[in-house]
C-alpha cells in the first residue's frame, strides 16, 4: 500500500467511526404530527386539531366553537393552552382539558402516524 492509499484508508476508517458514533447519539422516538388531525376519543367523540406550520399555535373545536391555543413548555411532545383550555399531544394520543376537567380524553389517531428518532 502506498502513502496515498494509506491516507484514503485512514480517512475511510475515521468516517465509519464517526457515523457509528452519530448513530448511537439518538433520543426517543418522536411522532410526526400532521398540521390537521381528527382524533377519535372515548364514546366516539372527535377532537379536531389544526396546528400552524410553525407549531406555535393550535386550534380545537369545542361545541362547534374554534378555540385558539398557544404552545407552552411541557414534558409532553406538544402542549397548547389559553389559560382555560389545555391540549396535550403525545404521539398518536391527545387530550383536551377545560381547566382541570378532561373534556376529550383517551383520544387516538384513527390512522398510524409516521415516527422518527430524535437526535440529541
Amino acid at each position: 500500500m502506498n502513502g496515498t492509499q494509506g491516507i484514503k484508508a485512514l480517512i475511510a476508517t475515521q468516517g465509519i467511526l464517526l457515523l457509528a458514533a452519530c448513530s448511537t447519539a439518538v433520543g426517543p422516538e418522536m411522532t410526526v404530527l400532521p398540521a390537521r388531525i381528527d382524533y377519535v376519543c372515548v364514546s366516539g367523540r372527535v377532537l379536531s386539531v389544526a396546528r400552524t406550520p410553525d407549531q406555535r399555535t393550535a386550534a380545537v373545536l369545542v361545541d362547534g366553537k374554534e378555540i385558539r391555543l398557544v404552545r407552552a413548555d411541557s414534558a409532553a411532545q406538544e402542549k397548547y393552552t389559553d389559560g382555560r383550555y389545555t391540549l396535550y399531544l403525545e404521539g398518536e394520543r391527545a387530550m383536551l382539558e377545560d381547566q382541570i376537567t378532561v373534556i376529550y380524553g383517551a383520544c387516538t389517531s384513527p390512522v398510524p402516524l409516521p415516527t422518527y428518532i430524535r437526535e440529541r
